[in-house]
């Protein structure tokens, strides 16, 4: 596959699990549209990673951004192991929430540091050479990471405690509908 291919395949993969992912912050959990766009987003993530390993165009060898990718598809993996293991058993929920929105925190740390440098550098690489780019280049990146990161921190300990409370009725309330359907449906047909 061309390092083009690769790259498009990247940034598409990386838009869809953006939007699903933020969809699903917004919408109640445990539904089945929390599901779909869940798959969705772990589909998407796979993509992302898959291809972040194999574009070398910025150092041309293995480098901290191939790490941070091996990171999310660990953090991943943890996150959809505790739903399908339903583990820790008492505490699985909230495990899942927390591992997804580190998850996310991590795709949206990686956005804003590849938006930014992109808007930054051509700018820099008219004023600055050498070894100086690269200051500039990684300074950027650890700020934009840095502050996206710590309002993903920020937002988690103001909302989780509540999306999480609130996922447990969710389920009810959806099974519940699901299972007049049926009835009705049994009824009639």
């Amino acid at each position: 596959m061309s390092h083009d291919a690769l790259g498009h395949m990247h940034l598409i993969s990386a838009f869809v699990a953006l939007a699903a992912g933020g969809w699903v912050f917004l919408i109640a959990k445990g539904t089945r549209w929390h599901r779909t766009l869940g798959h969705l987003y772990v589909a998407a993530m796979i993509v992302v990673n898959a291809t972040a390993l194999g574009i070398y165009r910025l150092t041309g060898a293995f480098g901290p951004f191939h790490f941070f990718a091996l990171v999310a598809f660990a953090t991943l993996l943890v996150a959809m192991g505790t739903v399908l293991l339903r583990r820790p058993r008492k505490t699985w929920i909230e495990a899942h929430a927390g591992w997804m929105a580190g998850s996310y925190m991590g795709l949206a740390a990686a956005f804003v540091a590849e938006t930014s440098t992109r808007l930054l550098m051509p700018w820099v690489a008219t004023q600055a050479q050498g070894t100086t780019l690269w200051v500039v280049f990684w300074s950027a990146v650890a700020v934009a990471s840095t502050a996206t990161i710590g309002t993903g921190v920020w937002l988690i300990r103001t909302r989780m405690e509540a999306a999480v409370a609130a996922t447990p009725d969710a389920m009810r309330r959806e099974r519940a509908q699901l299972q007049a359907a049926t009835e009705a449906a049994a009824r009639t047909g």
